[in-house]
């Protein structure tokens, strides 16, 4: 009887994991999702009010600003963009996720990552990554 308890116990615990999750990645996926559109129509102010705060202090937000500028330049406007994989990890109350995405460019298809923190209850995009070859997208 008592092996069923823990047994239940566990599952129960992993449900909660899974649930709390999935909630994560569907905010930030939301997140995402706007960060994209706000690229496709150049706009970005909107896509650098996504970035969190603390993320300035590392790169500032001119470098931000210039490389999307640059990106555009390169590869056009992003056509279309989808989810491919996505992770999470929670340390010291302070859940993280990151979220991979199989971007269409005009002139390319790229590999990207957005990560997202939690602050004060809401995700910020903390970090941006692309390139053509996927396994270089970590």
């Amino acid at each position: 009887m008592l092996f069923l308890c823990k047994k239940f116990f566990v599952v129960i615990f992993l449900c909660l994991v899974f649930c709390f999750g999935c909630g994560a990645v569907k905010d930030c996926d939301e997140i995402g999702n706007d960060f994209f559109n706000s690229l496709k129509l150049r706009d970005y102010d909107k896509a650098l009010s996504l970035v969190d705060e603390e993320a300035f202090k590392y790169t500032d937000k001119e470098k931000w600003l210039q490389g999307l500028e640059h990106k555009e330049e390169n590869f056009g406007l992003p056509l279309s963009f989808k989810r491919i994989d996505f992770e999470t990890i929670t340390q010291n109350r302070v859940t993280r996720v990151g979220i991979k995405y199989r971007v269409i460019y005009v002139g390319a298809e790229l590999f990207e990552k957005l990560e997202f923190i939690q602050r004060d209850n809401q995700y910020k995009i903390t970090f941006y990554q692309f390139n053509s070859d996927s396994t270089l997208v970590y």
